[in-house]
C-alpha cells in the first residue's frame, strides 16, 4: 500500500512536474548529456544559452554569476541584440555591475526563488535606459549548487505569447543542470591553473592531450625555461603594512607576469612567492621566452609608476629579474596517482633560477649561450658575455657557463593587429588569431587580453593606442553592433589608425551596416582564413616600407 508523500517540497515538485511534456522529459535529457560533454567555461555558457533561447522561445539570455571579489553581479554570457554591449557595460571587467540589493536578479539571487514577469517594469534602467529598448517580460531563476550560490539565469521578450508556468519550471531543471555544469567548469581552470599546465591554450583538445602526459612516463624534451621575480618585495611589505594592499599588489604583479607568459605562448609552470616559473616549448621557444622577458620588464615599469603614485615612500628599490635557459630537460607528470604535479627538472632550470637570482643591480635579463645564439637576430644590445660558476651550496666544484646580460631588442617594426569582432564570430577570429601569429603577426583579442579586474573601456583604449592596425570583422553578427561602432570611432580618435583599419567581410553584410566609415574603404572579401592571412600580411607590408 503506498503513502503519499509528506515532504511538502516534493509534492511541490512532483505538481510542477505535471505541467512539462514527455517532448520536454526528453530536452531535458538531452541537454543533460550536451552539457557534460564540455568544460571550457566560456563555451558552456553560450551553449547553455542557446539551450534555454530554445527551451523557452527566448531571443535574449543571460547568464548573470556572482562577482567573487566584491558584493554584485556581473553579466558573464549573453545573447541578443544588445548583448555585446551589456557585456562590456556591465561584464566581469566593467566599472559598473548589477546590485545584489535593489535588482531583480540581485533579489533572485539572494532569495532563491524564481521570477516570472509578464509585464516588465523597472526591469534593470542601467541596461534599458542605454539600449533604448524595454524589457517587456522575464523568467529568472537561480543558479545554485546544494548551498553554493552562483547567480542567476534569465531569458527575455518571449516571442510565443507571455511566459508560462512550464517555462519557469523547465528552466529551473534545466538550471539545475547548468550550475553543475558551470560548478565543474570552473573548477577544471582552477585545477589547471594550479597543474603547472595552464597556458594560451586554456581547454582544448591539444590541452586535453597535454594533460594526459600527466599519467605518462617523463621524457626528454629541448625547451626555455623562464624564471622571473620581483626584487624589492619584503621592503614593499614593510611600506604597505596592510595585509590586503600587499596582496593586491602581488595578485596584480604575477597576474602581470603570467599575462606576458600566456601572450607569448608559454606555459605559466609554477607561482614562486613574488615570481613564477614559465616553460616555453616548440619552435622559437628563445624568442617568445626573451619576448616575453622584455614585455615583463617594460609592464613592470608602467606598473611601479602607477604603486608609486599611491604610495608616500619612493619606491626606486623595487625591479624585476629575469633569468632564461634553453636546454634539455626532463618534462612530465612527476608524483603518484594520488597527487602529480607537471614540471621540468634538470640543470636547465637549475640555471635558469640561478640567472635570476643574479638578475640585479641594472642587470634585469640574463640568459645563456644556446638562447642568446637563437635571439641574435631580435636582440639590439647585450653586454660582452660573462663567466657565471653553477654550483650547489656546500659543493667544492662547479660548472661554469657563459651568461649573456640582454638589454635591447631591435625595432623591427612588428606588426601588431586590434581585431574589432562580434563574440558570435568567435570561432572565426580565433582561428584567425592562430594563422596570424604564424606570419609573425602579434594580435590584440579582448576576450584573452583583457586582465581580470581592470575596466574594459580603458583596456579597449589602451590596446587601440599600441597597435598599430586594427580589423573589423564585417558580418551579419556585427552588423549594428554598437560596440564595435564604439572601438572604430576610438581608433580615429587616437589617430594615427586613421588610414589602417582593414575590413574584413566574411559574408555579404555590407561595410556601412558595421560603421559608416568602412563604407569608404576596400574591404578583404576572401573566403579562408589562409587567404585573408596572405592578404593581410601583404597589406602589412606597407608598414615595414615606410
Amino acid at each position: 500500500m503506498s503513502q503519499e508523500p509528506n515532504d511538502p517540497d516534493l509534492v511541490k515538485r512532483t505538481d510542477e512536474l505535471s505541467v512539462l511534456t514527455q517532448e520536454d522529459f526528453r530536452a531535458l535529457a538531452h541537454t543533460g548529456r550536451e552539457l557534460t560533454k564540455e568544460v571550457a567555461l566560456d563555451r558552456l555558457l553560450q551553449n547553455i544559452l542557446q539551450t534555454a533561447s530554445q527551451l523557452t522561445n527566448s531571443p535574449e539570455t543571460s547568464v548573470i554569476l556572482r562577482n567573487e571579489r566584491q558584493p554584485t553581479l556581473y553579466f558573464a554570457a549573453a545573447t541578443g541584440d544588445e548583448a555585446e554591449w551589456v557585456l562590456s557595460t556591465f561584464g566581469i571587467h566593467s566599472e559598473k555591475q548589477i546590485p545584489i540589493d535593489g535588482s531583480k536578479a540581485g533579489s533572485v539571487y539572494k532569495s532563491g526563488t524564481s521570477l516570472v514577469e509578464n509585464v516588465v517594469k523597472d526591469y534593470f534602467s542601467g541596461v534599458d535606459d542605454e539600449t533604448k529598448k524595454a524589457t517587456k517580460s522575464m523568467v529568472c531563476v537561480p543558479l545554485s549548487v546544494g548551498d553554493q550560490r552562483l547567480g542567476v539565469m534569465q531569458v527575455l521578450n518571449k516571442t510565443t505569447g507571455d511566459y508560462t508556468q512550464r517555462d519557469r519550471v523547465i528552466l529551473e531543471y534545466f538550471a539545475d543542470q547548468a550550475s553543475v555544469a558551470i560548478r565543474n567548469a570552473r573548477l577544471m581552470e582552477s585545477l589547471l591553473a594550479h597543474s603547472g599546465l595552464y597556458g594560451s591554450t586554456r581547454i582544448t583538445d591539444e590541452l586535453f592531450a597535454r594533460m594526459d602526459e600527466l599519467n605518462q612516463d617523463a621524457e626528454t624534451k629541448t625547451l626555455s625555461v623562464l624564471f622571473a621575480d620581483m626584487r624589492g618585495f619584503t621592503q614593499l611589505c614593510q611600506s604597505f603594512l596592510n595585509p590586503v594592499i600587499v596582496q593586491e599588489r602581488l595578485s596584480e604583479f604575477v597576474s602581470m607576469l603570467s599575462r606576458a607568459v600566456i601572450d607569448n605562448d608559454g606555459i605559466v609552470n609554477k607561482f614562486l612567492g613574488d615570481g613564477v616559473m614559465a616553460l616555453f616549448q616548440g619552435p622559437g621557444s628563445s624568442i617568445r621566452a626573451v619576448k616575453c622577458a622584455f614585455s615583463m620588464v617594460e609592464d613592470f615599469s608602467e606598473m611601479k609608476k602607477h604603486w608609486d603614485e599611491d604610495s608616500n615612500q619612493q619606491l626606486d628599490f623595487l625591479d624585476l629579474g629575469v633569468g632564461i635557459t634553453t636546454d634539455q630537460v626532463i618534462l612530465g607528470g612527476i608524483g603518484n596517482s594520488g597527487v602529480r604535479d607537471y614540471t621540468a627538472i634538470g640543470t636547465a632550470v637549475n640555471l635558469a633560477a640561478a640567472f635570476e637570482s643574479a638578475a640585479r643591480n641594472g642587470k634585469r635579463i640574463l640568459c645563456d649561450q644556446l638562447t642568446y645564439r637563437n635571439v641574435t637576430d631580435i636582440v639590439s644590445k647585450v653586454e660582452v658575455p660573462q663567466d657565471f660558476l653553477l654550483q650547489k651550496p656546500g659543493q667544492e666544484v662547479g660548472v661554469r657557463y657563459k651568461c649573456y646580460h640582454l638589454q635591447m631588442l631591435e625595432d623591427d617594426h612588428h606588426v601588431s593587429v586590434f581585431i574589432s569582432h562580434s563574440q558570435k564570430d568567435k570561432d572565426y577570429v580565433e582561428k584567425l588569431i592562430n594563422q596570424l601569429k604564424e606570419h609573425g603577426v602579434e594580435t590584440w583579442y579582448s576576450v584573452s587580453d583583457i586582465p581580470k579586474g581592470t575596466l574594459w573601456t580603458a583596456e579597449i583604449r589602451k590596446a587601440i593606442s599600441k597597435c598599430n592596425w586594427m580589423a573589423v570583422i564585417v558580418s551579419k553578427n556585427s552588423a549594428n553592433s554598437k560596440w564595435i561602432r564604439r572601438e572604430v570611432d576610438l581608433a580615429l580618435t587616437a589617430g594615427h589608425l586613421e588610414d589602417r583599419i582593414i575590413p574584413i567581410a566574411i559574408d555579404d553584410t555590407e561595410l556601412h551596416d558595421v560603421n559608416e566609415y568602412l563604407s569608404t574603404m576596400q574591404a578583404i572579401e576572401l573566403n579562408t582564413c589562409d587567404d585573408i592571412t596572405n592578404a593581410l600580411s601583404k597589406r602589412f607590408g606597407e608598414l615595414r616600407e615606410e
